[in-house]
């Protein structure tokens, strides 16, 4: 994967930097603060959906579900915040096939995310 260096670089895993920016009033500044603010939630958050799953705390899931879904929208990560939003209904609808076979990619998902803002974060001190 290419390395993430600036906000820009962040096209290339996949985010919407342009509609990141857009949904902070247009403030790259702010954009970058909404950045920061996802990755330090990301490392708690991600364990947390993890362990709700595995324990079938599917009420607790779906909640997770729904907060990612707003927050990756937030930061241009529409690819993510589409997964969970997948997931979120599946787990109102109990259709616990497409939360077993969507929970992984998710996961896989969030990680990828918060690698790329902690490459673009070690790169900007």
């Amino acid at each position: 994967m290419e390395p993430v260096r600036t906000i820009d670089d962040l096209e290339k895993r996949g985010f919407d930097v342009e509609e990141g920016i857009a949904m902070c009033a247009g403030d790259e500044e702010i954009y970058l603060e909404v950045l920061e603010a996802a990755l330090e939630e990301g490392k708690e958050k991600l364990p947390l959906i993890k362990e709700c799953y595995e324990q079938k705390n599917l009420d607790r899931y779906c909640i997770e579900m729904h907060g990612l879904k707003n927050a990756m929208k937030s930061i241009g990560a529409g690819f993510l915040s589409e997964a969970a939003k997948e997931q979120e209904l599946a787990v109102k609808e109990n259709n616990l096939r497409v939360v077993d076979e969507g929970v992984e990619n998710v996961l896989a998902q969030y990680r990828d995310v918060i690698d790329a803002l902690e490459e673009l974060f070690a790169n900007c001190e």
